[in-house]
């Protein structure tokens, strides 16, 4: 028993910041390693709509992706992302006339999904029209 104690003793011990679970003091994080692959996890969802969207703003970015601001502006912190100043972010949705925290999109989250279910419905409604029921064209001869 005095050896393990003993051993313990010599290894220096940290915390992860996020699940307080014990880390050895010469890990590479600051995090265990699951608490490192969920917020490796979020960076990549961010990474990826920068890609697609870049100088998205972090309230765009929480908007869209429903990741809080305060863990994006962490990331800033952290040096991972770069806040660049985005001065066109006086823009109105189409539909609702809410402010946009985007220059990359027209419609805000929610009336975006109804215009989605709209669609889904039209192309629902196509599909159901049988070939019967179609108009049919000919040319008119004249005679």
């Amino acid at each position: 028993m005095k050896q393990r104690n003993q051993a313990h003793i010599g290894t220096k011990i940290r915390t992860c910041k996020k699940c307080k679970d014990i880390i050895a003091e010469n890990a590479l994080y600051d995090y265990c390693p699951k608490c490192f692959k969920r917020i490796d996890e979020v960076f990549n969802k961010i990474k990826e709509y920068l890609a697609e969207y870049p100088g998205a703003t972090s309230f765009e970015m929480e908007q869209e992706l429903g990741i809080p601001y305060h863990v994006i502006n962490n990331f800033v912190r952290e040096g991972r992302l770069v806040e660049i100043p985005n001065d066109y972010i006086h823009i109105e949705c189409k539909g609702c006339g809410c402010l946009l925290l985007s220059a990359h999109h027209k419609y805000c989250p929610s009336c975006r999904s109804k215009l989605e279910e709209e669609i889904e419905k039209a192309k629902n409604q196509f599909k159901k029209i049988k070939v019967a029921d179609k108009a049919r064209m000919h040319i008119r001869h004249k005679g």
